[in-house]
């Protein structure tokens, strides 16, 4: 019986064949970059022992590993003989199956998969001792999608990691195939399986009604029923037992650094051709068709484009702590990618539809965040108490409209408790992202502010220098009626009390040559929600306004007109275009607007 041991290294540009019963590897291989290494039979990587490969190591017969766990770069498994792997192997990059025919079965010990499991061919059985890592700085996935050629399959219990950044709740999902919640022993699980939420009568985020039941795992049903009208609060219902539904979300608390593996019959990869989180209907102005759900798949997903019936927003919590945090939207676009297992709401118009993912939605990446083209878009971002959220603006001519896009939109849903929410509002939506027509879009929106606490704040504008088209953008403060230009001075602060008026800001814009607002000593003129309005920082003599239609006709005019601010109701006038005209100390000034 011949067995090899060997201490080599495979140069790089060469290929190297290993023969017989195999190879057994007693010290340090090394594989340089550029090499292949060909074990015809059996690989045993035996204890204080490594591999270190550069270069690519393809192995035909059973592999074993009682060295050191990690593995660096590709590993194939391949041949039409059935393999066996046993012990405990990191694989930080690629390990390929390409089996055609045939399978490689996790006997025994653990593989865990740092980067990427790549179906090429034949099977996979994980066998209950593969591991999808989840880690700080990365995340494995499952690659069967990624090149038409790929047909390989998994079968066998597969567990998949998800690794939670910091304290407080989060909103997860499975991503193997009808779960079950004891998997989630990593929280802590407690509380009434099915139990429902009690709010307080004043719905307080912080507190619940004496006697509510209450887990370290909820789960949301859009129809309540709600126990206080309008308290979205008893919508959450306890999980401590029983199955996870496919592609449904989950509410969970989770201390910074914990990592959640959960295990299951079959992972959701191409032996399920669609994942599907079925009957989700808008039953009720509460739940107002919101459905807290998941990417399933052990790999992340594009958000592309919603299933049918969706509205394009997808809602991300991103938590400050226990019961802090701000929903942030995310719109379709092949650059926003859903990491494995993240959960998230998603909002239906009507219904009832299925949350239907196919496996083309699936991606390569390992995605904290998304990226999306950001021209003619800024955010305000609002920062107080060591709190902070943000609205979006954007502005094109790719479909958007004045009114609610559902592809292009995205509502806000106001954080819970002491902390600021910032959104825009135009004729009853509120908005986190407010797509608007380059060409024809309002001049004037309200912003507003929901202080949640009282002192210091500031707003930060971002990203107003990316514009393609000259761009204006002026801040309003209704409480003390200054007027800031944010692309010159990107930077505003103010006070606050958590009882201010919500309604206190607005947002001017003038853009791609239209006339600039001047915020110094000169006068002021613009339009806002049917009403016209003038600022005179002095006035020596008389001063008028004169509305004049599309036409050129005189549909108003006043000459009832002071220093400081002045409002003119217009409400009696259609909505539509106008010329704004006055003349103040002899001078004419004029300004085309919008009601």
């Amino acid at each position: 019986m011949q067995k090899y041991y060997l201490t080599m290294a495979v140069l790089a540009g060469f290929s190297a064949c290993v023969y017989g019963q195999g190879l057994f590897n007693g010290t340090n291989l090394h594989v340089e970059s550029g090499a292949t290494l060909y074990v015809d039979n059996n690989y045993d990587n035996q204890a204080g022992s490594s591999l270190n490969n550069a270069g690519e190591v393809r192995i035909s017969g059973n592999f074993n590993n009682s060295g050191t766990p990690e593995v660096d770069e590709l590993v194939v498994f391949y041949g039409a003989n059935s393999q066996s792997v046993t012990g405990l192997t990191r694989f930080t990059d690629i390990l390929e199956i390409d089996k055609s025919g045939s399978s490689a079965t996790v006997s025994s010990g653990t593989v865990e998969i740092m980067d990427i499991l790549r179906l090429n061919s034949g099977n996979m059985n994980a066998n209950g001792n593969t591991v999808i890592r989840s880690t700080a700085s990365s995340t494995g996935l499952v690659d069967d999608f990624s090149d038409p050629g790929y047909d390989g399959s998994l079968t066998g219990n597969l567990r998949v990691q998800r690794y939670i950044p910091s304290n407080g709740s989060h909103y997860v999902g499975s991503a193997v195939n009808t779960a079950n919640v004891t998997e989630l022993s990593e929280i802590g699980l407690y509380g009434p399986d099915g139990g429902q939420l009690i709010p307080q009568s004043d719905c307080s985020p912080y507190a619940l009604a004496y006697g509510s039941p209450y887990g370290s795992m909820l789960e949301w049903h859009e129809d309540g029923p709600w126990l206080v009208p309008g308290c979205q609060q008893s919508g959450w219902y306890v999980r401590s037992s029983g199955t996870m539904t496919n592609a449904r979300g989950y509410g969970i608390l989770a201390n910074a650094g914990t990592v959640i593996e959960i295990g299951g019959a079959q992972g959701n990869t191409s032996e399920i051709s669609t994942v599907t989180y079925p009957n989700l209907a808008n039953t009720n102005s509460t739940g107002d068709g919101w459905h807290l759900v998941s990417n399933p798949f052990p790999s992340p997903m594009v958000w592309f484009a919603p299933p049918s019936g969706f509205d394009g927003q997808a809602q991300i919590w991103q938590t400050n702590g226990t019961y802090d945090g701000t929903y942030q939207p995310m719109l379709p676009s092949p650059a926003s990618l859903i990491a494995s297992s993240q959960g998230f709401f998603v909002r239906v118009a009507a219904g009832p539809n299925s949350f239907a993912l196919p496996q083309t939605y699936r991606s390569l990446g390992n995605p904290p965040f998304y990226k999306e083209d950001l021209s003619n878009t800024f955010d305000i971002v609002v920062e107080a108490k060591g709190f902070s959220d943000k609205t979006r603006v954007r502005f094109g001519n790719n479909g958007e409209t004045n009114g609610f896009d559902s592809m292009l939109d995205a509502n806000k849903i106001d954080a819970p408790g002491a902390q600021p929410t910032l959104k825009t509002r135009l004729r009853g939506v509120e908005y986190a992202i407010n797509s608007l027509s380059l060409d024809d879009h309002p001049m004037t929106i309200p912003m507003d502010l929901i202080p949640g606490v009282s002192g210091e704040f500031k707003f930060t504008a971002k990203l107003l220098d990316d514009f393609t088209v000259e761009a204006h953008v002026y801040l309003e403060d209704l409480k003390l009626d200054k007027i800031q230009e944010l692309t010159v001075n990107p930077v505003y602060n103010f006070n606050a009390d958590e009882s201010d008026d919500p309604e206190r800001f607005l947002l001017h814009f003038r853009l791609d040559g239209e006339e600039p607002i001047y915020t110094g000593d000169d006068i002021l003129l613009y339009a806002h929600d049917h009403s016209a309005f003038i600022f005179l920082p002095e006035l020596d003599g008389k001063a008028q306004l004169e509305v004049f239609n599309a036409l050129g006709k005189l549909v108003h005019q006043t000459s009832n007109l002071n220093e400081g601010k002045n409002e003119i109701n217009l409400e009696g006038l259609a909505t539509g275009s106008y010329i704004l005209r006055a003349m103040v100390n002899n001078k004419p000034i004029t300004r085309k607007v919008i009601l």
